[in-house]
């Protein structure tokens, strides 16, 4: 899914209190969503996590650009999931003003789309980890790490786990492509026939060493939370 490069600062925005919760935002085709809509099921849903570690900067006038305090901000999502790929989707509707759009232009638009909307993920539980700083310097180091890394480097860096698989092994890795989307990490579903994440469980859990910020990125996503109508959707 191709995303424009603008994309990063309207995913960094937190939804407003007058915004639907997840479950009545789903309700509706992901072409209904407004702006701040999709943004909420990017940021505030089941299927993402976002993590902000602080460092205080002493001294007055202090910092990269004067600031008293350093955000670094990771973005984890479950991009397997179809709320999160809806959302992504409605994003880039919105930045080429689809609603406006004739039908032959909306059909053009939507062909565009349909590949990482509809990618095939049956196999597959697919994580994604962005990352934001007002550090110019961190940002740097963090890009550089995830670019740098192959499936080979990351297998001891990152995994998933569950109730009954405590550390399911990377199968696959994707260095960021498109910023806002970030690095993808690719877990299989099933292990001997057996599904890895279940309905009756508590937690999925990720796992990911990022020396680049000197710190173990870890994130729970709760697998009630992660039905819809009683189905599992990850």
């Amino acid at each position: 899914m191709l995303l424009r490069t603008g994309l990063i600062l309207l995913l960094c925005l937190s939804a407003g209190a007058a915004v639907p919760d997840a479950t009545q935002i789903l309700s509706r085709g992901y072409s209904s969503w407004t702006l701040a809509e999709a943004t909420r099921i990017l940021n505030r849903s089941p299927w993402a996590r976002k993590q902000t570690y602080t460092r205080v900067v002493g001294g007055v006038g202090s910092g990269i650009h004067g600031e008293k305090e350093i955000f670094n901000t990771f973005f984890v999502r479950l991009l397997s999931a179809p709320p999160i790929r809806r959302a992504y989707a409605r994003v880039q509707q919105l930045q080429n003003g689809y609603d406006e759009m004739t039908q032959a232009e909306k059909r053009r638009l939507d062909a565009s789309i349909a590949p990482g909307l509809n990618m095939d993920v049956s196999r597959w539980i697919v994580v994604t980890v962005s990352f934001r700083s007002n550090n110019p310097n961190m940002e740097l180091r963090v890009k550089r790490f995830f670019d740098s890394r192959t499936l080979e480097t990351m297998r001891d860096r990152a995994y998933l786990a569950t109730e009954g698989f405590p550390r399911i092994e990377l199968a696959a890795y994707f260095p960021p492509r498109e910023e806002a989307v970030g690095a993808k990490f690719v877990f299989p579903r099933r292990i001997d026939g057996v599904p890895v994440v279940s309905p009756d469980q508590k937690e999925v859990n990720f796992e990911v060493n990022i020396p680049s910020v000197y710190r173990r990125l870890r994130v729970n996503f709760s697998v009630s939370d992660l039905l819809v109508e009683g189905a599992l959707v990850l």
